[in-house]
């Protein structure tokens, strides 16, 4: 790997993760956070994958692009995290407060990916706009709240006696 803009931003990128994985999640949801983490996961590749193959992003420069058209450090690692601390934060609040913290996480990540647009390689907006990546964000942090929800509602009405 070479000593590039882009993969500097790749490797700050994994490391503060890993430090908000490891000191700012609440390990004693641990199932909660397994559940959004491997959800968003899945969910992200997925939609992630067919957006790339409707060229509306590209990304030149990406870990492994011999075997993932898509970011996957982001799609994977970094996003995935970012919903796990969202969940965490939402978990005992009301529809107001979900709405707010969405706006907020998905204004942040839009923030810090503008400029990675603009200046990098490592995405290019050809059919995609920074509002439209804003409301999906915002869709998609929304979507692992209501499937968390979902997951909660069934393992206490399903559980066994």
């Amino acid at each position: 790997m070479n000593v590039s803009l882009e993969n500097i931003i790749m490797l700050v990128s994994a490391l503060v993760t890993l430090l908000l994985l490891l000191f700012a999640v609440n390990w004693r949801y641990f199932r909660d956070v397994v559940v959004v983490f491997l959800f968003k996961a899945v969910f992200d590749l997925t939609v992630g994958s067919m957006v790339e193959k409707a060229n509306c992003i590209d990304y030149p420069v990406r870990l492994w692009p011999q075997y993932f058209d898509t970011p996957v450090l982001f799609e994977v690692w970094t996003f995935p995290v970012l919903c796990v601390l969202y969940n965490q934060i939402t978990r005992e609040r009301g529809f107001g407060p979900i709405l707010y913290y969405a706006v907020l996480f998905s204004a942040g990540i839009a923030a810090i990916e503008y400029p990675i647009m603009i200046y990098t390689e490592l995405i290019k907006y050809n059919h995609w706009t920074w509002f439209l990546n804003f409301w999906a964000l915002f869709a998609t942090f929304l979507a692992s709240r209501a499937f968390m929800a979902f997951f909660r509602w069934g393992c206490n009405h399903f559980r066994p006696y």
